[in-house]
């Protein structure tokens, strides 16, 4: 059986800004690799961010005994970056192919200087481009595309598409306004254009409206948040009329699992059906809200059993194994006995499907 990981990531390698941006306007801010000799660990600085540690992005494999904040590249798999040892540690995994997220490089959407942000983006799609280049075969690249100049962005997917990366990152929101204003439709039509999926993912969805803590400050209330800010972001697709503007646009939830979908798009319908008339009367969409979620969106999920035992009322087609290699909390090496477990008594022809034929089919691999 064919097994494609719809959500992996690189670990951006120390010197992949320096080297790109050196004798640029930016060079002097480049985001450079830091070391405390003391503790022994290495952090990525971005001018103007947190200092942001390298060791779990690259801890696959690892007990939870070993995992710590801190750490080095020495800690790190290398298949984060070097592509001979990436194949390598897919042939163990018994993986066929990856599509690639970032993983430092999602930092940078905190960014406030747009012309930085965009330089450093840049930079990262060109050496990840590069690196996809390699294994085209095995490697499907999600280009990370900044959105506060809409002009810049639809020049960026152009550009990375031109270079074979097979899908768009975006920020769950952008700095100002919304994803359903008009503005942003030739982001979308060039997405859409392109048979580029545009995907929201973990770590970049946003927060949902409102305080998930509801003013307690217990932090562990926040572990619903990145779902349901997926699900703010679907709504706004569905109901601002983006997917009818641009039917053949792909929206992924990535790494936000799955087994509440099924719920969600009931509730969708349910509600809309009911309150439509005095909730939203200016609300004029052509289908049912969940028939666009069978249609223009797809999610990824990596140990969600009751995403598989809802897969009928989501949609086969639509659901997308991952093995979020090489971070922490990836399934690497242990992916196929994962899947043996996760997915027993699944009929072949589903299996088939949810651990690679959806994701191959996606992204052309």
């Amino acid at each position: 059986m064919r097994i494609v990981s719809a959500d992996s990531h690189v670990l951006e390698p120390a010197d992949l800004w320096v080297r790109a941006l050196a004798g640029g306007r930016f060079a002097q801010r480049a985001p450079r690799v830091v070391e405390d000799r003391e503790r022994g660990t290495h952090h990525f600085l971005i001018d103007g961010l947190a200092p942001q540690p390298v060791s779990l992005p690259g801890a696959a494999g690892k007990s939870s005994e070993e995992l710590r904040e801190g750490g080095s590249f020495d800690d790190a798999r290398a298949g984060g970056w070097d592509l001979e040892a990436r194949l390598a540690d897919q042939d163990v995994d018994g993986i066929a192919a990856e599509v690639l997220y970032p993983s430092i490089s999602m930092a940078l959407t905190q960014l406030t200087d747009a012309e930085y942000e965009l330089a450093c983006a840049r930079a990262y799609n060109d050496w990840l481009a590069e690196l996809c280049a390699g294994a085209p075969d095995r490697l499907a690249g999600i280009a990370l595309v900044p959105t506060v100049d809409v002009d810049a962005a639809v020049a960026e997917v152009a550009r990375m598409h031109d270079a074979g990366l097979r899908g768009v990152l975006v920020p769950g929101r952008p700095p100002e306004g919304h994803y359903a204003e008009a503005r942003f439709d030739p982001l979308w039509a060039a997405c859409a254009e392109r048979w580029l999926p545009v995907s929201f993912h973990i770590a970049l969805t946003g927060d949902p409206v409102g305080d998930p803590m509801l003013g307690s400050g217990i932090r562990m209330m926040t572990v619903m948040s990145v779902v349901q800010a997926m699900q703010q972001t679907l709504s706004l697709f569905v109901f601002g009329g983006v997917f009818d503007r641009h039917p053949e646009l792909r929206v992924i939830s990535a790494e936000h699992d799955a087994g509440w979908v099924a719920h969600y798009a009931y509730r969708l319908d349910q509600l809309f059906e009911r309150h439509r008339h005095w909730l939203a009367p200016d609300v004029t969409i052509r289908r049912t809200p969940s028939e666009y979620l069978g249609t223009n969106a797809c999610f990824t999920f990596q140990k969600d059993p009751v995403a598989v035992e809802t897969r009928h009322r989501v949609g086969v087609s639509q659901l997308m194994w991952a093995s979020d290699y090489p971070h922490s909390d990836s399934t690497w090496p242990h992916s196929r006995k994962v899947i043996e477990r996760d997915f027993e008594g699944i009929p072949d022809d589903e299996l088939e499907l949810l651990v690679g034929g959806n994701a191959a089919a996606l992204y052309s691999l």
